[in-house]
């Protein structure tokens, strides 16, 4: 152990017990073992919820064939809960852009192993209203959005600013959908010279619960001329009230 580390010992991201200095990812064993727990859990490759082995398909899941959403597909790392939502939480919050690279990390492994990986030719983060994005110093869904270029062979880079967040808006967290549809409706343009005619997109944020923010998002990359839009987040959370996406 360097004498660095006796000094001041790394320390788990998620618990905060002390942790290896050369592990891969800066979790304890017990966190990291929950984590891996985590990345085995089933969802839907087309929206991207919980879903059980059985219950779905290429189609979708019974929840989005009946409420159809207006991406193409979707890929996450895991679900919101566990060691998983408190790296998310940290990194919004404290904020912590190494760990915004580390959920990158763990969602490009997840992207590395979907069908349609190599047709991405541009990764699109969900921008931030500027206000907040000077708040917290960075947009997390740009620092993942960095990392995902390696698991995409035919990307072109991330296109950080081709979509704009028109106005300011209010957490959806706390919000019922029919507020939460209103409150992202006519929130983001293309801004003006993107170069989005004929695209597959991959959309980057990280956290998906109503799924309202994403379907705004792909209706305006989709508008913008976006051949496909494919989405890849590191959590989705349990939400009870159907879209429309």
């Amino acid at each position: 152990m360097a004498v660095g580390q006796l000094i001041l010992p790394a320390h788990c991201a998620a618990c905060g017990a002390p942790s290896p200095p050369d592990r891969r990812w800066p979790l304890c064993e017990v966190c990291g073992r929950a984590m891996a727990d985590l990345l085995t859990r089933p969802y839907c490759p087309l929206c991207g919820r919980h879903a059980g082995p059985h219950t779905s398909g290429p189609d979708g899941c019974l929840f989005c064939r009946e409420y159809p959403v207006l991406f193409d597909g979707a890929v996450r790392t895991g679900p919101y809960e566990g060691a998983l939502r408190t790296l998310i939480l940290r990194c919004k919050h404290e904020p912590r852009v190494g760990l915004g690279q580390v959920l990158g990390r763990l969602l490009a492994d997840r992207l590395a192993l979907v069908d349609w990986a190599d047709r991405i030719d541009c990764i699109v983060p969900v921008p931030l209203h500027w206000g907040r994005r000077i708040r917290r110093g960075f947009n997390q869904a740009s620092v993942m959005a960095g990392e995902l270029v390696r698991a995409a062979p035919a990307c072109r880079g991330v296109a950080a600013r081709a979509l704009v967040r028109t106005r300011p808006t209010p957490h959806q967290t706390n919000l019922p959908a029919s507020r939460r549809r209103r409150n992202v409706r006519g929130a983001f343009r293309a801004r003006r010279g993107a170069d989005l005619q004929g695209r597959t997109v991959l959309l980057v944020d990280d956290v998906m619960t109503s799924g309202e923010t994403i379907g705004e998002c792909t209706r305006t990359l989709k508008k913008a001329g976006a051949a496909e839009v494919y989405v890849a987040v590191a959590a989705t959370a349990d939400f009870d009230e159907p879209g429309p996406w």
